[in-house]
């Protein structure tokens, strides 16, 4: 973890902090543990911004969890039927309902054990929990750096999907928790809302497994020469109106 954290401010040094997240199933974890910001009404998307950007470890509970899909895409409950049939997306989202439906049918969806939802950040971890996955928000640059880490190793190609809905709890936290597998995703309308995600930020969920074959892509591409930030090539004799050029004469 620490290697990883190292790594990736050495190479990328995204603008705010990679976030743990743990979806935990036991609530006796969670005893004696100090979580800055509980019992609060908050959404996922909101949870890791208090911890990407104020460094706030964070716990959410179904009790607590405000937002209904982040709620039903990370296990605190299970998806209610009025989400399943695609009645809150029909309208907005999709044009009717059966096409709603089928666009939440397709959303990732953790099944619905977990006890809580925690975040903190990485460089801060709680005493005793080790992250189930790590999101990081990070600009397109930044981004193709990530995929050019996952591909170091084995090639091939990165694939991302979107809903344009949920992003960052449907994609970057349930996904990944799903599938063990990293993902790329454009955050929502509720992150930039309530949450402050950027115009230029995309979202990035690495599962824990996949931490330190992470680090050894960024590592290793950064060392063949593919630097962040981008080194821009400066051309010799800029193409500058006759007057602004400097002359014999004047020297």
């Amino acid at each position: 973890m620490d290697n990883f954290l190292e790594v990736v401010n050495a190479t990328v040094n995204p603008a705010t902090q990679p976030v743990a997240v743990n979806l935990i199933t036991e609530a006796a974890k969670l005893e004696g543990k100090k979580i800055r910001l509980h019992g609060k009404r908050l959404t996922i998307c909101q949870q890791i911004a208090y911890s990407r950007m104020y460094a706030w470890s964070t716990c959410c509970t179904a009790e607590t969890a405000h937002c209904v899909l982040g709620a039903g895409c990370t296990g605190l409950i299970e998806a209610p039927q009025r989400v399943v049939d695609g009645e809150v997306n029909k309208g907005i989202y999709q044009q009717n309902q059966t096409a709603a439906a089928a666009m939440q049918q397709e959303m990732p969806k953790v099944d619905s054990n977990v006890a809580a939802v925690v975040t903190y950040p990485l460089s801060k971890r709680l005493q005793g929990i080790e992250p189930d996955l790590v999101v990081i928000y990070v600009n397109t640059a930044q981004a193709m750096r990530f995929v050019q880490a996952f591909l170091y190793h084995d090639g091939g190609e990165f694939c991302m999907k979107s809903s344009g809905d949920a992003g960052v709890c449907s994609r970057a936290v349930a996904q990944v928790a799903m599938t063990d597998e990293p993902t790329i995703e454009i955050p929502c309308l509720g992150d930039r809302r309530f949450a402050m995600a950027q115009d230029h930020e995309l979202c990035i969920g690495i599962p824990a497994s996949w931490l330190e074959r992470t680090a050894e892509g960024l590592q290793a591409t950064h060392k063949a020469g593919i630097r962040y930030p981008i080194p821009f090539q400066i051309p010799a004799e800029c193409d500058l109106p006759p007057a602004f050029i400097t002359s014999e004469s004047d020297y």
